[in-house]
């Protein structure tokens, strides 16, 4: 787990040294089934699907000790959007996952229409303290892995298609949360989501478990229909086939942002922040020809 601690600046010029993080544990378990649940003269279908669940934990935060780091928790991850001075998204904590979410708790709006959040003491507040007024708001891991894969055959026609999916993570829509300042609506383009959100709710886009979205889906990865033309077996072409495939076709998702497919590696998993460029769709017309 390569980590930047911060150190003494006296004793490592700029004040952060990179370093083992301690250790961390995955445990999981996957699952692979293949069958033919039917096979004719003219037909055939072949299936086989995939599930994978892991676990993930931090045993221990003791990082290089010559340089005297040793700590249970660091809290990371900070984009700096308008009005986030100091905010944070994550933390390394001991029993956690890696990139566990660590935020303020959103609770809607006040009687005067401003954003408010539960505070340390079970109070609610609208000026909520940074760090102090966190709570653990879940894990980008997601908890099950799913692939599944047909193919169907019919005379000579064939069929395949691929469905990708991933349920229980969640995502940080970064995005979202600096789109929605309404405090510079006269200035800058907002999201639609911050509609309802008023202008002098200098609160209403801080980082907080309002902008923390269930990332679960379903893809339909891609698919191949192809036909396989007959052809004579004394002729110069020993092998005709046409087909049409699509990548990316649709995805399944309650998530607001982009694509959920989002960064799921290092650290920082999990935190979708004007850094995703949208997949393609692709479309293509082919034909194979063997002499």
């Amino acid at each position: 787990m390569i980590f930047a601690y911060t150190v003494s600046s006296t004793i490592v010029p700029g004040g952060f040294v990179w370093g083992n993080g301690g250790k961390v544990r995955n445990r999981g378990v996957e699952l692979s089934l293949a069958a033919t649940p039917v096979k004719s003269k003219n037909f055939s279908w072949n299936t086989a699907v995939n599930f994978a669940a892991n676990k993930n934990l931090i045993l221990d935060m003791n990082g290089p000790a010559k340089y005297g780091v040793n700590s249970d928790s660091i809290r990371y991850t900070q984009p700096d959007g308008a009005g986030q001075t100091n905010s944070t998204l994550q933390i390394l904590k001991v029993g956690h996952s890696i990139g566990e979410f660590f935020t303020l708790n959103y609770q809607g709006k006040d009687t005067d229409g401003n954003s408010q959040f539960l505070a340390q003491d079970k109070t609610l507040t609208t000026s909520p303290a940074i760090g102090t007024d966190y709570i653990y708001a879940g894990s980008p891991y997601p908890k099950l892995l799913l692939g599944w894969n047909n193919t169907i055959s019919y005379k000579n026609f064939d069929l395949n298609f691929f469905f990708r999916g991933a349920f229980g993570g969640r995502i940080f829509n970064v995005s979202r949360a600096d789109l929605s300042y309404t405090v510079n609506a006269a200035v800058n383009n907002i999201s639609i989501h911050a509609a309802d959100d008023l202008m002098t709710d200098a609160k209403n886009n801080a980082y907080s478990t309002r902008y923390i979205e269930n990332g679960s889906y379903v893809r339909l990865d891609n698919a191949t229909l192809s036909y396989r033309v007959p052809v004579k077996k004394e002729g110069y072409v020993s092998h005709l086939r046409f087909y049409l495939t699509s990548n990316n076709i649709f995805v399944i998702t309650k998530y607001t942002g982009i694509d959920p497919e989002i960064n799921q590696g290092g650290v920082g998993l999990g935190v979708e922040g004007n850094n995703f460029y949208p997949k393609t769709r692709t479309i293509v017309l082919g034909v194979n020809v063997g002499f």
